[in-house]
């Protein structure tokens, strides 16, 4: 959104929490600090880019639910548009329920990003946001999507406007790791070499916590580190399940210091779990992990298909392992080259052209037309 606001006005809505609460105590920590977000109305950014974090009611699978939370952002968005004089704006989103909101904004244009297969998504309401995913994918004018296997799904409602564009990574920022020498973190000091990082969310249904446990009982002479938040959009693991000296679960960490981390690593590893979810995701750490140069080891994902030459592939738990092995001893300066070559290629800058470019040509149609 920083990036986009340096040449346009942006409002962002944070998340309208689609996914049911399990009022863990995350779940109520994260309620408290929308509501003392949401007293607070729009925070300004910059001189181009305000943030918005709505009041709304969860459980959204009740039609009267969705009923109460659209009048309530329909009014306060309204007054927010005409405070900060949005006129005519690109109406944006990530979650199909905007489409409740067509025309309401008088909008130029409506683009869906569509980033994950959300009716796989845990305690969401799975026909309710398939039906709305569909007739927004109709009405949108452009649909950009970061998957391959997404795009195959989603084009088949709006072939002419949809795009695949695959996530991509702040380069400059994970380039950090061979460009300069990065101090290390104070609790990864002591942890023994060769050290097996991992940095993203940790949830059961989107890592592979079989291929985790493999790792640290085969290999007790290997430091496996984890780094992000539990539990993301259901019940929370319980990390300290896993009774093995050789790991290490670090929480999560702020995005500033993510780079210090990745630097200890020796190899960085996405040990997904293979479901209907991660068939269809692109995960924003594979280019996160090539630009800071360090081998990647991750599942035969889909989306990852093109990109085989450039990560080792494992086909299962055993294989994972043999190829964390073979990452261990091949290592070297040609291969990190090779990595960070095709990191550069995908980076959030030539997204934003990319994106622009197709944006303005539709506008240009819309015009015409």
């Amino acid at each position: 959104m920083q990036r986009l606001s340096q040449n346009n006005r942006v409002l962002f809505v944070e998340s309208l929490g689609l996914r049911q609460p399990v009022f863990q105590k995350k779940d109520i920590k994260r309620i408290f600090r929308r509501l003392i977000k949401g007293i607070k109305g729009i925070k300004k950014i910059n001189e181009n880019l305000y943030i918005y974090s709505p009041l709304v009611l969860p459980f959204h699978k009740f039609s009267l639910v969705r009923r109460i939370n659209n009048l309530i952002l329909k009014s306060k968005l309204k007054k927010i548009q005409k405070k900060l004089n949005f006129i005519d704006p690109i109406l944006w989103s990530y979650i199909p329920n905007i489409i409740d909101f067509k025309n309401f904004f008088n909008e130029k244009l409506i683009v869906y990003h569509c980033v994950d297969e959300l009716s796989a998504n845990p305690l969401i309401p799975s026909e309710i946001i398939s039906s709305m995913e569909k007739e927004l994918i109709k009405n949108a004018d452009i649909i950009f999507v970061t998957s391959k296997p997404l795009y195959e799904k989603k084009k088949i409602y709006n072939p002419q406007k949809t795009y695949y564009m695959a996530n991509v990574a702040d380069f400059e920022h994970f380039s950090k790791v061979w460009k300069e020498k990065l101090p290390n973190p104070e609790n990864v000091k002591n942890i023994k070499h060769p050290i097996i990082g991992f940095v993203g969310a940790i949830s059961r249904y989107k890592v592979d916590f079989s291929i985790i446990e493999y790792i640290l009982k085969t290999h007790p002479e290997w430091s496996v580190v984890l780094i992000g938040a539990v539990g993301e959009g259901e019940k929370a693991i319980n990390i300290s399940e896993f009774k093995y000296p050789n790991l290490y679960y670090l929480g999560p960490k702020p995005y500033s210091e993510l780079p210090s981390y990745i630097s200890c690593f020796d190899v960085c590893i996405l040990p997904s779990l293979i479901n209907e979810y991660t068939k269809n995701m692109f995960p924003m750490k594979f280019f996160e992990y090539l630009s800071t140069g360090k081998p990647v080891v991750a599942v035969d994902l889909p989306s990852l298909e093109e990109f085989k030459e450039y990560f080792y592939c494992a086909e299962n738990k055993e294989d994972f392992v043999d190829k964390i092995k073979k990452a261990l001893n091949e290592d070297n300066e040609e291969f990190k080259k090779k990595r960070v070559d095709l990191a550069k290629q995908f980076t959030w800058e030539k997204r934003i052209e990319n994106i622009s470019k197709i944006i303005e040509t539709t506008i240009k149609q819309k015009l015409n037309v």
